[in-house]
């Protein structure tokens, strides 16, 4: 699932479309806020989620959630 971004909460400054090495993001000058442009490009790895300031990001992840295999 692509990405979601909380209007209330976005604030604009960008940070997504920076750190997303696959620009999933764009910037909407129209509302002065971060969209979703390519959404189905998404590997979820989280770094929008844990780098927006805001907490405006969210991740859904496709399937089931992986459980970690200690060493």
């Amino acid at each position: 699932m692509p990405p979601v971004i909380d209007r209330e909460k976005c604030n604009g400054c960008g940070e997504c479309l920076y750190q997303c090495g696959a620009y999933v993001f764009e910037f909407d000058p129209a509302s002065y806020r971060a969209r979703v442009k390519r959404g189905g490009g998404c590997v979820e790895c989280f770094i929008c989620e844990k780098t927006c300031p805001e907490g405006a990001i969210a991740i859904h992840f496709k399937g089931l959630m992986k459980k970690a295999v200690e060493p």
